[in-house]
């Protein structure tokens, strides 16, 4: 009987228990790296996201004329990036470092967007393309999220020429 236990960590609905089950975690954990359940869940509201060094490195890398593409095909429907642009279904995003959510003038944004009291920036932009539902629950974008790293990377570095002042990479 206490062999089955060494050998079955796996409790209700695939959690590890008990201290063997945890040794195995902490083990794997030096030995592979961050596991998803340290991924962070909190809506931006309640948490300020932090670049991995393997996105910054992402970012340094790609070639933000590439992100053009990517733009086009999934926000360009309702987003305008230009200067001059205006707001279709979604804001219009020059100048979206630096920007409290949901102020932008003149779009109606959701009471979660404009009560998320987050400031864009790489970091909290990158969090809500991942999975925009988890970062601003009850936002009305329909739109799930970008879950490619290299994606997300070429988007955001097309998006930071559309400022005033863009951003550096972050180093």
């Amino acid at each position: 009987m206490e062999d089955r236990k060494a050998v079955n960590l796996m409790g209700r609905g695939g959690v590890m228990q008990g201290k063997a089950g945890l040794s195995l975690l902490i083990s794997g954990m030096l030995v592979f790296g961050p596991t998803v359940a340290e991924e962070r869940t909190d809506p931006l509201a309640q948490y300020r996201p932090i670049l991995s060094e393997s996105f910054k490195q992402l970012l340094r890398e790609v070639d933000p004329a590439s992100g053009e593409r990517d733009f086009m095909r999934k926000c360009s429907s309702c987003h305008d990036q230009q200067r001059d642009g205006g707001h279709g279904k979604g804001p219009y995003l020059w100048n979206l470092m630096g920007r409290r959510a949901g102020s932008l003038p003149g779009f109606e944004y959701s009471d979660a967007m404009r009560n998320s009291g987050h400031t864009w920036d790489i970091a909290a932009l990158n969090y809500y393309l991942a999975d925009t539902e988890q970062a601003v629950p009850g936002r009305i974008m329909n739109f799930r999220g970008i879950r490619r790293d290299k994606v997300r990377a070429r988007l955001i570095a097309y998006l930071l020429q559309f400022n005033d002042a863009p951003p550096p990479l972050p180093e």
